[in-house]
């Protein structure tokens, strides 16, 4: 891995295609050294400070790839880091190019139902690290020549918090009920568990899980309820 900066190197990043953009990033499938690669670009946020913004992009940046390095030690599949540009808010990584979660589950065969328990020991072990992806969604977790590979560690952080091991399983929860809802009942329940027969505090952070919805469930209600004397 490489470590320095590098700003004149976002002008040489523009011709390369541009897979997709968020809100905090845009992520763009170029080359280095020969080889495929992910540049993944923190953008500016033009209503911030730019001392601030600069401080919150370097952080991050650096953060992020530590995550990923952390937890491709301890060999969880994950992108290889190949340089990192603090100040400019730049990861370049290894291109995996494999179909997601989220694509498999379309074809709702039986082999791609058996991933949800290799999942979620995946997920009990990268709790185990101390370690939270922040956005564990379908969308994130890829399948290559049979085996699982994690995605975007742009929310992860370093915590062993239960609520935040918990919001781990709401979303991956969400992501399959919002997108393959007939996949719900066995994918969901076989990755939960995998996940609770693997990991530490499994029945407190699955019981915060379920708080997590009803929360959500409870907010949902109040803005319906609100929506609903607005309309009187």
């Amino acid at each position: 891995m490489v470590l320095f900066d590098g700003s004149r190197i976002l002008k040489g990043i523009e011709g390369f295609d541009l897979i997709k953009k968020g809100a905090e990033s845009e992520i763009r499938l170029g080359t280095f050294l020969g080889e495929k690669a992910i540049y993944k670009v923190r953008l500016r946020k033009a209503y911030m400070h730019h001392y601030l913004d600069s401080e919150l992009r370097y952080s991050r940046t650096k953060k992020e790839a530590r995550i990923m390095m952390s937890i491709k030690e301890k060999g969880i599949n994950a992108p290889l880091v190949y340089a990192v540009y603090p100040s400019i808010g730049l990861i370049v990584m290894e291109y995996i190019g494999a179909p997601s979660l989220k694509d498999l589950l379309s074809s709702n065969s039986e082999k791609v139902l058996g991933y949800f328990y290799e999942v979620g020991v995946l997920l009990s072990r990268l709790h185990s690290m101390g370690i939270v992806h922040g956005d564990f969604t379908t969308s994130n977790v890829l399948i290559k020549g049979g085996e699982i590979f994690l995605i975007d560690f742009g929310l992860s952080e370093f915590s062993s918090k239960i609520e935040d091991r918990a919001m781990d399983l709401h979303l991956f929860r969400r992501a399959i009920l919002s997108t393959h809802p007939s996949a719900f009942e066995r994918g969901f329940h076989v990755f939960l568990d995998a996940y609770a027969s693997h990991a530490k505090e499994a029945d407190e952070v699955i019981k915060r899980s379920q708080e997590i919805e009803l929360r959500g469930r409870y907010v949902e209600l109040r803005r319906r309820s609100k929506w609903n004397m607005h309309s009187l």
